[in-house]
């Protein structure tokens, strides 16, 4: 079986490379483990120059520390301590308004930091008591003028996702109404039946005409035929009275029924013609599309209010 092995110098780079690396990392700690050393004892010179009264030396030191806004310490802890301390030599020094700075930057990067009241004078106790009450208050109104605004926001997202819920039910209502025009004409108000009637939206007494004339026209039409079949038969005596008066009631029939459906077609055509009204238009409800039908979906999300259509 083949086994293929490294080369002798391949693994002699590859232990180099380890003892390398292991050396870099290894001097990487010791400095990191030395700044820190360093950044320890600076902070003790400038505390023991501060408890030795030394404020100006002390403000020098903690000012190359953890001075200003963009401060040399790393460790949060250090960093507030020196911070603190830097405040109290500010104070002790007449520099009031740098050592109310230091206070604030203090609060900012720990607003419930509490300050040893046995540890520092009544004057310095009073300067951070000052200036956490301020921040406090300033925080409060700042988190109120939020809070306001952010009601706002979402009282002004309301109101537009009402307004567009409102206007796509009107789109809905629009969609759902049709208009529909209805050309008339003189011509067909001259057909009788009641077909005049119901074009001029007169239904009702459209269908009672329709249902007169069209029962005295079959009547009339019937009676024709009886009186035709009687035409050219001579029935004996015993069965002439019986003919005479079919002939009679069959013709008499005939005449009356035309004469009233002429008569109440002729009555139907004049009213159609009289209350003729020319072209109109009316609107009709018509059925909706499933995606139409579905109402708008009101959600809240990371942006807020969200208000979701489909289409």
């Amino acid at each position: 079986m083949y086994n293929r092995r490294m080369p002798a110098y391949g693994r002699v780079s590859l232990v180099r490379c380890f003892w390398v690396l292991a050396l870099l990392t290894h001097a990487l700690c010791v400095r990191v483990c030395l700044v820190h050393a360093n950044d320890f004892e600076e902070f003790d010179a400038a505390r023991n120059a501060y408890e030795g009264q030394d404020y100006a030396q002390a403000a020098r030191r903690f000012e190359q520390l953890g001075g200003g806004d963009t401060p040399a310490l790393t460790n949060r802890s250090l960093l507030l301590e020196s911070k603190k301390y830097l405040a109290a030599s500010y104070l002790f020094l007449g520099k009031l308004p740098q050592a109310e700075a230091e206070f604030q930057r203090l609060l900012r990067l720990d607003p419930q930091y509490l300050l040893d009241p046995l540890g520092f004078p009544e004057e310095v106790q009073r300067l951070f008591a000052q200036t956490k009450a301020r921040l406090d208050s300033e925080r409060r109104v700042a988190e109120e003028e939020r809070r306001r605004e952010e009601e706002r926001k979402r009282q002004l997202e309301e109101r537009r996702l009402s307004e567009a819920r409102a206007r796509w039910e009107r789109l809905v209502s629009l969609a759902q109404t049709e208009r529909v025009e209805e050309k008339r004409s003189r011509w067909i108000a001259l057909i009788p039946f009641g077909v005049g009637q119901v074009q001029n939206g007169h239904g009702s007494l459209g269908a009672v005409l329709a249902v007169s004339e069209g029962s005295l026209l079959a009547i009339s039409l019937v009676s024709w035929i009886i009186h035709e079949n009687l035409r050219g038969e001579h029935p004996g005596a015993s069965a002439r009275d019986e003919f005479t008066v079919t002939e009679r009631v069959s013709r008499y029939t005939n005449q009356v029924s035309l004469g009233l459906f002429g008569a109440l077609a002729l009555t139907g055509i004049i009213d159609a013609q009289a209350r003729f009204q020319g072209d109109a238009a009316h609107t009709r409800k018509r059925s909706l599309s499933p995606e139409l039908r579905e109402p708008p979906r009101l959600s809240v999300g990371p942006q807020g209010l969200s208000l979701r259509i489909k289409f």
